[in-house]
Parts: structure tokens; sequence; C-alpha cells
């Protein structure tokens, strides 16, 4: 991907012409967008065709609710400026970091931690950042952490994220202690005993590795669900949903009243078991990439509303962890520069619709998380969070470009249908052409 550079914002009128508008309603053809001082003034009919070569669309920026920031202790892997660029260029607003880090986000003094040492990055960069908390302390599944404190603190959400919550007597202590704050529980459905670092497929067959079932994610979100049936004020959301087994559980539960959401990683859209490279352990992710008949059900559950937006997982480690065997690697792959991308090549193949895209990248996950005045949406006077996307360039992604300072994608030599090409955000204007 070029180079990036960032157009403070100005008191005079810029007019980004003839461009596609989209939104969760669907699609306006050769407009002209005002904008001016970072807000949107008009929306109008373009007063000329561009001479532009490629077709732009501008709509709302991604809001992704899964990333791990590494922030406070683990800057080998990431930085709070190396992801923040990660999420400009990917065409990601806002963010949820999630809490396994050094210290763990399970006490006011580490979220604190974690709040200053990103808040440089956030205003310079003007994406906006979230944090979840732990849901036990240490992540260890025995003791529930200071819910209420923690939320007085600012937490958006509970997870113990890389963990499932095995104890149900914990689990349900969890969800009667965030009902009446009305803070989302997201799940890393996994029972215990999970084995094997990949799902079933060629590679864990050739090299008689034990293959990690479906069965762990099943379990273990059947179980929650039969216990928010006794907390049914509780939020309840299935963080990166990798089996298609999963998605009628979730579409009951939904259809009996219970408030539940689930999401869903690209890489889970994008690739099944048989295309995993022997040669690239960046393919080793927990939950793990299943099979092609999961991949069919994930994209299906995601085009129709059983799943209700896309998340990244995005999960950077240094070269060392990953440059191991897939029994020794650490689980875990990028995300935040390929999100868009993955989605628009969905777009390109007509198995989502562009409103449909704008829904699962934005406008569902920005009301999840309390931030649809702000995201996911394109409101005259308001100010304009948004990105102009190219939906039909066709490019390669290199890990090597990535700005992000780990380099572990399975994206790394995919060819992609669709780009990110600028990002309006409360800092400025960050473009890789020269749009304007």
């Amino acid at each position: 991907m070029k180079n990036w550079t960032r157009t403070p914002h100005s008191a005079d009128l810029l007019t980004i012409e003839d461009v596609e508008v989209w939104t969760a309603e669907g699609v306006r053809r050769h407009c002209d967008v005002l904008v001016r001082d970072g807000r949107l003034v008009e929306v109008r009919a373009a007063a000329k065709r561009s001479m532009r070569k490629m077709r732009i669309a501008l709509l709302p920026a991604a809001v992704d609710t899964q990333v791990h920031m590494r922030t406070p202790g683990q800057w080998e892997k990431e930085t709070p400026d190396t992801a923040l660029f990660a999420a400009i260029k990917g065409g990601v607003g806002a963010l949820l970091t999630m809490p396994n880090t050094k210290p763990v986000l399970d006490t006011c003094s580490a979220l604190q931690l974690a709040k200053a040492q990103v808040a440089n990055a956030e205003s310079r960069f003007g994406v906006k950042v979230l944090y979840s908390v732990a849901g036990t302390e240490g992540q260890r599944g025995e003791k529930v952490t200071p819910l209420e404190e923690l939320v007085t603190e600012g937490a958006a959400a509970v997870t113990d994220d890389g963990k499932g919550v095995s104890d149900d007597d914990l689990q349900l202590e969890i969800f009667k202690r965030l009902e009446p704050l009305g803070i989302p529980f997201l799940q890393h459905a996994e029972t215990l005993g999970a084995e094997g670092p990949l799902a079933d497929g060629p590679i864990p067959r050739k090299q008689g590795l034990k293959a990690y079932s479906a069965i762990h994610e099943t379990d273990m979100v059947a179980r929650d669900l039969k216990l928010l049936e006794k907390v049914p004020g509780a939020r309840y959301h299935l963080l990166h949903t990798s089996s298609g087994e999963s998605i009628p559980l979730i579409e009951k539960a939904k259809a009996s009243g219970l408030r539940v959401t689930a999401e869903v990683s690209p890489h889970h859209l994008y690739f099944s078991s048989d295309d995993i490279d022997e040669g690239n352990t960046s393919f080793k992710m927990n939950p793990p990439i299943r099979s092609e008949k999961d991949r069919e059900a994930l994209i299906d559950g995601l085009a129709r509303g059983a799943i209700d937006w896309v998340a990244t997982d995005h999960a950077p480690h240094e070269i060392s962890t990953k440059t191991k065997p897939f029994a020794e690697a650490s689980f875990g792959t990028l995300g935040l520069e390929t999100m868009v991308p993955v989605i628009l090549d969905l777009v390109s193949k007509r198995r989502l619709s562009p409103a449909r895209a704008v829904q699962v990248l934005s406008t569902a996950p920005a009301e999840f998380l309390g931030l649809s005045s702000e995201y996911g949406h394109l409101r005259l006077g308001s100010p304009l969070r948004a990105i102009l996307v190219n939906p039909d360039v066709s490019w390669t992604v290199r890990a090597s470009e990535h700005s992000s300072l780990s380099k572990n994608t399975c994206f790394d030599g995919v060819r992609l249908t669709g780009t990110v090409v600028a990002h309006v955000t409360p800092a400025g204007i960050w473009s890789s052409e020269n749009l304007f």
C-alpha cells in the first residue's frame, strides 16, 4: 500500500467530487460531498462527472470490537502508534481493545495506565479507543473482578478473551452483576481440553497434529445461553464465531428474546482449512479456521443477519513467537489493515450488498458500543468519520507493508478486490491518493 499523509481540516469548503455514498440504507451514485472543518455540510448530486479513473465510494468508518493493542506492557508486539496507524490505513475509526495485557486490565489502576499510554496516539491519529476489562482476576477463571468499579472507570465491555469462563457459577455471577450495568459480556467460547493448534484439515493430518474440535465452541455457547435464560436482561456477545453449528444456537436465543449478538472475523470468512499455508504460522489462531462448510455458513449468516457484524481479533506477535512449528507458535493473526478490504472483496463477489457491508463494518458495532451518535452514519452537521474506498481495484496484501509493528498476517500474498484510499478523522484527512 502507498504511503499515507494527513491533511489538517480547513474552514474552507472541501468538495469530494463525484463519489458513491454507501450507508446502511443503500447507495447513492454520482454525489458531491461537501466538508468544512471536518463536518459534513451537504451531500448533493454531482455537478459534473469526474475524470478520475477509479470508482470511489464514501462510507462510515469501520468500528472494530476486538483488537489486541498490547498496551500496557507488550510493546514488543504492538505500540499505540503502530496500532492506530494500522487502524487509519485499514479504515477503522473506533476500536475496542482487549484486556490480556501486562498487567491484565482487571483493576482500575491497570485500566487508567492503559488509557494514559494510549491517549496521545488516540488524539494524534483521531481513532477512538474503548476498553474491555477482564471478567475474572488475571483471567484465571477463579474470582470475578470488581466489575462495578471498572465500569465506573470507563470499561465498555467485559471479557476473558483468549480464555472461556468455564465455571458455571462464575459465569452466572458475571451475568448477574453486569445486568444492571448494561455492559456486555464478550465470550471467547472454548471449553477446557481443546487439543491441537488447527481444526481438522490437510495440514494437521500431514503433520500428525491433533485437531481442535468445534465442539469446544458450541458446547460453551450452549452452556452460556442456558445460563443467560436465568438473567435475561444481561447482554451476551459471541466473539469470533468459527463454527457454522454455533449459528442456530445464536438464532434460537435471539428469537426467544435474549440480548445476544455475534461477530465473525475476516479470516474465518475468507479461508477454509483447505487453504492453510503450511509455511505461514499466522494461520494459527484461536478459534481456528475450519471447513469450507463452516466458511460458507459464516458468510451466509453474516449476509442475512444471523451474525451481526465483523471484527478482526487483531493479534500482533513478534516474529520469534511465530517462526516456530504450528504446535509451538503463538495463536493470532493481524486484521486491522485487511478487514475492510475483505468485506469489499465479498461485495465484489456479490456475497454482501454495499448496504450490508456498511452495517457489518460500522453501523451495528457502533450501536453495540454506544457510539451510534458519532459512528455508523453520515449525518449533516456532524463531524465526518468516514472512509473513501476503491471497490474495484485488485491488489496483493504484503505483510512487509503493514503498519502494525508485527507482520504476522495470514493474508500475506492474497489478492483482494477493494481497498481503503482515504480516512476522515477528527485529526484530519489521511490519504494514500491525491483525491482532493
